[in-house]
């Protein structure tokens, strides 16, 4: 990442080879559109290029951050472009597709998955529904209140009750992954 940040493009196509594969997947699985998920994942990787300087790697790989780049491009397509009553997304499940990762590396991340699967289980039904809308759909908050008709103060208590309890369940640093 210092290598890209500092300008080298061989760096960002070593860092493209290693996760394009992932990117394109998630962004695809996200989109439903071959042709949307080569725009959306390019843009993705000209937003690493250009915030390379921000990655900081005690917050996460960059593995992971890539895939927040990735994620919030997609959200910002649909948004502004695509369909916005698109699929609900299991990011878990896209990366199990596409993703070419060593066995253990795989078997740990089922783990990890497993456990937050089970800890988002264990939310309130109408917690596990906002922040469902929220992180796999990609809807705001104002779209969550007006998708369920619940009011705007009423979404908002649901995703600040629903992380806290997330956060109790996972600890902060498996949250923010």
């Amino acid at each position: 990442m210092s290598r890209v940040a500092g300008g080298d493009a061989d760096a960002l196509g070593e860092l493209y080879d290693r996760y394009g594969r992932v990117v394109f997947g998630l962004i695809y699985r996200m989109l439903g559109s071959p042709e949307s998920a080569e725009e959306v994942a390019q843009n993705a990787f000209h937003s690493v290029w250009r915030q390379a300087s921000r990655y900081r790697p005690e917050r996460g790989s960059v593995r992971t951050w890539l895939l927040a780049i990735a994620r919030n491009a997609a959200i910002d397509w649909r948004r502004s472009k695509g369909n916005r009553t698109g699929r609900e997304t299991a990011i878990d499940d896209t990366l199990m597709l596409v993703d070419e990762r060593r066995v253990e590396d795989t078997v740990i991340a089922s783990l990890r998955a497993q456990r937050v699967r089970a800890a988002v289980a264990s939310l309130p039904r109408e917690q596990r529904e906002t922040l469902s809308l929220a992180f796999w759909s990609g809807l705001s908050q104002t779209e969550i209140a007006a998708r369920t008709g619940a009011p705007l103060g009423t979404v908002k208590s649901r995703v600040r009750l629903g992380m806290a309890r997330l956060r109790e369940w996972l600890g902060d640093d498996e949250v923010r992954r």
